[in-house]
């Protein structure tokens, strides 16, 4: 009587731990099918900076894909991407079509509010980083 009753307490035991652990990973990072689960997550609209007056506008998808546009209503695309996401840091290669093909390399704040992005032109030689710094929309 003594083992059974063991045994079953070890079961309860290991459901409880197994229970715990599956449900604490679902609060944090990544979910492979549906990326970024935090609030820091690039996914959205975002107005980025040149620092000389100069200003774009950037939609990172869900599904991977980033588009640069030249105007606030985005309807003048102006490049096209992908992109990856690991905690705050962003990068992926797009293409400049008629110019040429880069990277961008970005940092997204902890809060999710704010992106720094290095925005690197791979037709220049040596390769030419521009330093853009955005707010999300």
């Amino acid at each position: 009587m003594r083992v059974r009753h063991s045994a079953g307490m070890g079961s309860v035991l290991a459901f409880t731990v197994t229970t715990m652990f599956f449900v604490s990973g679902c609060k944090h990072g990544h979910d492979r099918h549906r990326g970024p689960s935090s609030v820091n997550s690039v996914v959205g609209s975002w107005k980025m900076n040149d620092g000389t007056g100069g200003l774009t506008f950037w939609n990172f998808n869900a599904d991977g894909t980033v588009i640069e546009y030249n105007d606030p209503g985005f309807s003048s695309q102006h490049l096209n991407g992908t992109y990856r996401q690991d905690g705050l840091n962003v990068s992926g290669p797009f293409t400049n079509p008629g110019v040429g093909d880069g990277e961008i390399v970005c940092t997204v704040s902890n809060d999710g509010k704010s992106m720094q992005m290095d925005f690197i032109e791979h037709w220049h030689k040596p390769f030419k980083h521009v330093p853009l710094t955005g707010t999300k929309l």
